[in-house]
């Protein structure tokens, strides 16, 4: 891929002119923002001076607030006495009382002191502010609710301080005393004269901060108690930016944006401030000066007191006209545009009158170049002046003759070269053929172990045809053995793992044996094994487990060895033999390495074999068997097996299924019908091996009594 093309005047452009303008605008765009941060960092500043203005006029008020409290604590402790020992020490009629006439009595004030009966439930049942009957004080939140309840606990007289009416939004005092037998909340509540002073001082001074600073069109101060509120009346509603005012409450964090009204610019500025509250404050200056009335010092205060709605977090929205401002942001960058384009213009005005001085010498040379790059070698530059583009033209002149040379050297090798390749080309011509005729032959070869692998094959499904027409048929087996299962899994086509079953005399004999070895090794040993077993039974008249088990133990021995020497075949194999005679509920055994299990009422039985194989014998004796009898019971369980399944591969560890796990396993299906047990065996096994091969036989009989 070939580059485009350019001209010197344009990497002068690109290379000079353009980073410099780049380079000016970036100082020019980093002025205009510096300049317009620091104005915008002044107007927050400004905005920063008047909300900690309102948080000092906000602890003026918490104190002033804090010493009305206490005198009002006074008055309420004596009134809720009185109602509470002298009017209501019987509340049968509670309900029903005259609380005008009771307030008259106690020389309460009608317009500002009001007197509520709360019941248990949190519900107005009686008051002499009749907009406030039935309101239901649970419903104003959680924390309301632990509040009143622990008043009802406590048994004492307690007073928050003030809090926000909702349906008025004036400042009103509360306190709460419950009666003596703990059904009813005497409630008092009262306006201050003194408090709603105090906000309309705090609403002038917060005015006239609007007014002594330019700029500021609105200042306004948002409490939260359940629901976000002004105490002004007269608050300017803003329209979509309720959710807003929410979120500085929620996120307790400063939200600052501008937004644009028409013509107009202003900037909304919700400032969070997170007030303290002061409510245990007023409470020491309460019991400072409330009186023991009762004759029972109160000592015990409400846990579950909660924070006056007064007290909570606020908001400050301060908004601001930024009109002029943003005026003045766009008479600046208009400038800076102007200011832009005219060195824009100039600079181009003047690179292009020099590269142009510049560029003609260099033109001349690349027209000069162009008539040798046709091909012509002998043609050479144009040599003119004494400057920097003459010496070149003079280098390049030699260059060129320089490669001439080489030009008319290098055809001279490619001739040589080329008559090597052809001589190359035809001695990879000769190994080709030698490779094709070596490959012929190979595939011959393959064809012919195919061949001689598709005959092993057929011999081994052949053998197996064989193994499998020996082993006792199901139709016998169901018929001598009402309830078993046989799960016989061979590792290979062939197996070395067979069972075997005789009848003589009434007896039933059945048999799990493992030979030496798997594959066609193991089957050409259980042919052996299994005419043994015929002709100790059939021939030689053994009846006994451990009979059988010597006289197979005679025949392997004098089959495979016709000495005891070196060259004699050692192996053998392991078994399991078991006699049943169900009529006398009795069975026989006898084992050659491995054990029988027995399962009675849940409890299993291991019972072993001799440890040496059949076909095995100790300084040229042949060892005997021992016969096992035992009684056997009806529902018992009898296991017979070979080690292929405890011997397997697999799990998470990729360890053996060990002997431990399987007799486990038995215990654990023994009681389902032998079907399930022969299923559940199998699907054990598969979930154990995964992604193993299997690594040996696999046979287990099961004989239910």
């Amino acid at each position: 891929m070939t580059s485009r093309r350019t001209t010197i005047f344009r990497q002068l452009i690109f290379n000079i002119v353009i980073p410099t303008l780049l380079a000016l605008l970036i100082v020019a765009i980093y002025n205009f923002y510096n300049t317009r941060s620091i104005i915008s960092k002044g107007n927050d500043e400004k905005n920063t001076i008047i909300s900690k203005e309102i948080t000092k006029i906000l602890k003026f008020q918490d104190i002033a607030f804090s010493l009305i409290d206490g005198e009002l604590n006074t008055r309420f402790k004596e009134i809720s006495t009185s109602l509470v020992n002298d009017y209501f020490s019987n509340t049968d009629n509670v309900k029903n009382a005259n609380l005008e006439s009771i307030r008259l009595k106690l020389g309460m004030d009608p317009l500002n002191e009001d007197i509520y009966i709360v019941s248990s439930d949190g519900v107005v049942i009686n008051t002499t502010n009749k907009p406030d009957m039935g309101l239901d004080l649970f419903g104003f939140g959680q924390e309301t609710k632990n509040y009143l309840q622990g008043v009802f606990k406590s048994g004492q007289f307690d007073s928050p301080i003030f809090a926000i009416e909702k349906s008025t939004k004036r400042i009103k005092k509360y306190s709460y005393q419950p009666t003596r037998d703990g059904k009813y909340i005497i409630e008092l509540g009262a306006y201050s004269k003194k408090a709603d002073d105090i906000i309309q001082a705090i609403e002038v001074s917060k005015n006239l901060l609007k007014i002594e600073t330019p700029g500021i069109m609105d200042v306004e101060l948002f409490l939260k108690a359940d629901y976000v509120f002004c105490m002004n009346k007269d608050v300017l509603p803003l329209e979509n930016q309720a959710d807003t005012l929410l979120r500085s409450f929620q996120d307790k964090r400063t939200i600052s944006f501008i937004k644009r009204t028409g013509k107009f610019w202003y900037q909304y500025q919700y400032i969070y401030m997170e007030r303290s509250n002061i409510s245990d404050s007023s409470d020491n200056v309460a019991d400072a000066n409330v009186k023991d009335i009762s004759g029972i010092k109160d000592t015990l205060r409400i846990k579950d007191k909660p924070v006056s709605n007064l007290y909570k977090d606020s908001v400050i929205r301060i908004i601001s006209d930024r009109t002029a401002q943003k005026a003045l942001f766009k008479i600046e960058a208009i400038k800076f545009l102007i200011v832009f384009v005219l060195t824009i213009l100039m600079l181009s005005f003047l690179i292009y009158r020099k590269t142009r001085q510049i560029t003609l010498p260099i033109i001349k040379l690349v027209e000069n170049v162009d008539r040798i790059t046709n091909g012509n070698l002998r043609e050479r530059a144009e040599v003119l002046g004494n400057n920097e583009i003459t010496r070149l033209s003079e280098k390049f002149n030699m260059m060129i003759a320089q490669l001439e040379s080489y030009y008319y050297e290098l055809e001279e090798k490619v001739k040589e070269r080329t008559i090597k390749i052809e001589k190359q080309k035809e001695e990879l011509s000769k190994q080709r053929d030698t490779l094709a005729e070596k490959n012929t032959q190979l595939n011959e070869a393959y064809l012919e172990i195919e061949e001689q692998k598709k005959h092993i094959m057929d011999s081994i499904y052949y053998a197996r045809r064989i193994q499998t027409a020996i082993l006792p048929s199901f139709t016998l087996l169901d018929s001598k053995l009402k309830t078993y299962f046989i799960f016989y899994m061979p590792k290979d086509i062939v197996s070395g793992d067979f069972y075997w079953m005789g009848e003589a005399e009434n007896k039933v004999m059945i048999a799990a044996v493992d030979c030496t070895g798997h594959g066609v090794p193991g089957a050409f040993m259980s042919i052996v094994g299994f005419n043994q077993l015929n002709n100790a039974v059939q021939v030689k008249g053994a009846r006994k487990a451990s009979d059988i088990l010597d006289e197979l133990n005679k025949g392997v021995i004098s089959t495979l060895n016709e000495n005891t020497g070196d060259s004699s075949i050692k192996d053998g194999m392991d078994m399991t033999l078991c006699v049943f005679d169900f009529a006398a509920q009795k069975v026989d055994f006898a084992g050659a390495n491995n054990p029988i299990i027995l399962i009675r009422d849940n409890k299993p039985v291991k019972y072993k074999g001799d440890r040496f194989p059949i076909g095995a014998f100790v300084d040229n004796k042949i060892l005997s068997f021992t016969n096992n009898e035992i009684n056997i019971e009806e529902g018992d369980m009898i296991y017979l097996f070979s080690d292929g399944y405890a011997d397997q591969f697999g799990g998470p560890e990729n360890k053996k299924f060990f002997v431990k796990r399987f007799e486990d396993l038995l215990l654990e299906i023994h009681n389902k019908p032998l079907e399930e047990q022969k299923e559940l065996l199998k699907t054990t096994l598969f979930n154990w091996m995964g992604a193993n091969d299997q690594v040996d036989d696999v046979l287990v009989i099961g004989v239910k009594i």
